[in-house]
């Protein structure tokens, strides 16, 4: 089981001691993937290189956040769209049309100036 620490705790370490933060972050992130049903396991693995890759490709750590949230809106995105698809009867979702419709209305291609 993991002992968390309260925001304070959380804080103090990230303004004197960011690597043990870091440390403290690993050991989490591996004791939940460790401790998931096996067949998660995989999956897990996956998501956590794909979040280690965003925080590394990152400039600064605002950066890494926007990306990870990007990331997980489009996780969300997915899953609704999957559930609108289950729900809808003909087979067809009629709300993921009609958002690509209109994507496709307003998108504009701008031409690159040539140097």
């Amino acid at each position: 089981m993991i002992n968390l620490l309260d925001f304070e705790e959380l804080l103090r370490l990230a303004q004197s001691d960011p690597d043990k933060l870091e440390q403290l972050r690993i050991q989490w992130c591996e004791q939940i993937i460790h401790e998931a049903p096996s067949e998660y396991r995989r999956k897990l693995r996956g998501l956590q290189f794909r979040i280690d890759m965003e925080r590394r490709k990152a400039k600064n750590p605002m950066a890494a956040c926007i990306s990870l949230s990007g990331m997980m809106h489009d996780s969300f995105d997915r899953l609704r769209y999957a559930l609108n698809d289950a729900t809808d009867s003909t087979g067809t979702n009629s709300l993921l049309n009609d958002e690509m419709q209109n994507t496709q209305e307003l998108a504009t291609v701008l031409p690159f100036r040539r140097a």
